[in-house]
């Protein structure tokens, strides 16, 4: 099935934040290294989204990720909404198999930031999928409140001992944590 019109793209705010943030904390010779990493891992969801034939109606640019909406009129099969949200990860991982150097590393890192359990990255989005209706929810919401909780707590250890260069990930860090719909 093909679609004519293209999605609607969003810039939200706290995009404009972020890259406040980016600029003033980090070496800015890194940034456009960062957008091309972020940009793989877009290219690598709607890639899954397109071949599991999901079209994308809107995408929504934050300082947490992109957030794509898709067309409400039937509902995905599970398999192929894990496989959309594995898929930017997958092609981080896969870019950092392939590349070298900063660029790799960079990869890695998205790969393992967008699998943290917080529901606005693809690991939070995976988890609640996985859970919601399950048995076994509950306790599901419960073990990933306290990683997160936990992984603010060593970023700020990390920020108080290592010095102000991971200031940037605990704040991220909690602002991901407040974001979160109870």
């Amino acid at each position: 099935m093909t679609h004519s019109r293209r999605p609607r793209i969003h810039l939200r705010f706290s995009f404009f934040v972020f890259n406040a943030l980016l600029f003033m904390l980090r070496d800015s010779s890194l940034t456009l290294m960062f957008y091309t990493v972020c940009a793989i891992h877009e290219a690598g969801h709607i890639a899954a989204a397109s071949f599991c034939g999901i079209h994308i109606v809107a995408v929504d640019i934050t300082g947490f990720g992109i957030i794509m909406k898709t067309s409400g009129r039937c509902l995905e099969p599970q398999r192929n909404e894990l496989a959309v949200l594995l898929a930017g990860p997958a092609v981080n991982v896969l870019a950092f198999v392939l590349t070298s150097g900063t660029f790799a590393v960079l990869n890695l890192a998205a790969a393992v930031y967008n699998l943290l359990p917080y529901r606005r990255l693809d690991g939070g989005a995976i988890l609640a999928l996985i859970a919601e209706g399950s048995p076994k929810e509950e306790t599901i919401c419960r073990c990933t409140g306290a990683a997160k909780v936990g992984i603010s707590a060593v970023l700020l250890l990390l920020t108080v001992f290592a010095g102000f260069s991971a200031a940037p990930l605990f704040i991220a860090s909690v602002i991901l944590l407040i974001s979160e719909k109870p």
